[in-house]
């Protein structure tokens, strides 16, 4: 670990910190571009496989932050980077809440909701895009990926018993 390493933690996560409208993964494809092509810091598998932990783990989704700046820079890089992702967020943040409920019914407050809305959603697509680019690489996996949408979207079925499903599936050896 270098000094340089725990630098270009701060300067991707603390950007990110302040675009990251609708939480963690809506930054996750510039995560991914940084920490897997530019950085090195971790694999497309590895990348996956944090994500998959982050998501599966309680607390905040945000934990893949941790989990790259501990594969980057040790423990020290885990809290740099979580530093890093939250701290400059949440100052803007509180700065802004305290201004934005005095203009509670102004026209460009509206505006710029309505306008944000889409952005995150963008976002938050494009991070799916990415993990799966990242992860699935059989037909296989594609196909689980595809029905696990398609049940989690059209059905009230449960998240836990479709990942008991498709943990018993790579349990078989069939991912």
């Amino acid at each position: 670990m270098s000094d340089s390493t725990l630098f270009r933690l701060v300067m991707l996560f603390a950007s990110l910190s302040l675009v990251s409208f609708g939480g963690g993964n809506a930054v996750l494809p510039e995560m991914h571009q940084q920490a897997v092509v530019v950085e090195g810091w971790l694999t497309d598998r590895q990348f996956a496989d944090l994500f998959a932990i982050s998501q599966a783990a309680p607390g905040p989704s945000s934990l893949i932050v941790a989990l790259i700046g501990l594969q980057a820079a040790g423990l020290l890089g885990a809290v740099v980077a979580t530093l890093a992702m939250f701290g400059p967020s949440c100052v803007v943040v509180f700065v802004a809440s305290r201004a934005w409920e005095r203009f509670h019914d102004s026209k460009w407050r509206i505006a710029a909701e309505r306008g944000l809305a889409p952005v995150t959603v963008g976002l938050i697509f494009a991070s799916g895009l990415t993990i799966v680019r990242a992860s699935d690489h059989s037909p296989m996996a594609f196909a689980i990926t595809a029905a696990a949408t398609l049940l989690l979207v059209r059905t009230r079925t449960n998240p836990l018993i479709i990942m008991v499903g498709a943990a018993l599936l790579g349990a078989l050896g069939l991912v």
